[in-house]
């Protein structure tokens, strides 16, 4: 990640002590660009971060992993698992195209330009859903937020599963 930094960019350093209790051993600094925008997915709600910090915690093992990230805006929980060895696709609304270009931003930002970002929509079976490779974890940060989407997430949730039936729905939510 360079040292330079965008209008609009939020840093998170995610690290972990060691035994000795002296100071990090481990740690990762992420980069996401928030945009004043009426769109969910242009800024990091707190939901995102609690999910990044659990991907984070569980980063040993991620390695190899394929990730999905539904909803994802700005990407942080998957670029998180990216940086953390997973093999991460990013995924928000192919209906809204601010969102999908602030994943790509997020992946340039943190040198990450191998991660796909496509565009989801959920209750849709589209054939970038179908096409997608076996997934291990499916993310959601703060995506039971509109009560309207609830059942097309978890339709889509449903079909990724149904597919992939050895993978975990990894969620955070905030109860409003």
């Amino acid at each position: 990640m360079s040292g330079a930094r965008l209008p609009g960019e939020k840093r998170f350093v995610f690290a972990e002590e060691g035994p000795s209790r002296v100071g990090p051993v481990e740690w990762l600094e992420v980069a996401v660009p928030e945009v004043p925008d009426p769109q969910y997915g242009m800024y990091v709600w707190p939901c995102a971060v609690v999910l990044a910090q659990y991907v984070w915690f569980s980063r040993n093992t991620l390695r190899g992993k394929t990730i999905l990230e539904i909803g994802a805006g700005a990407g942080l929980p998957g670029i998180v698992a990216a940086k953390c060895g997973a093999n991460v696709i990013l995924s928000d609304s192919a209906e809204i195209p601010n969102c999908l270009d602030n994943c790509r931003l997020s992946c340039q930002i943190n040198n990450l330009e191998d991660v796909p970002v496509i565009g989801l929509t959920w209750g849709q079976i589209s054939p970038d859903l179908v096409l997608l490779p076996q997934i291990d974890i499916i993310l959601g940060s703060d995506v039971f937020y509109d009560t309207e989407d609830f059942e097309n997430i978890l339709t889509t949730v449903f079909y990724l599963i149904r597919k992939n039936p050895h993978a975990l729905f990894w969620t955070t939510y905030q109860e409003r």
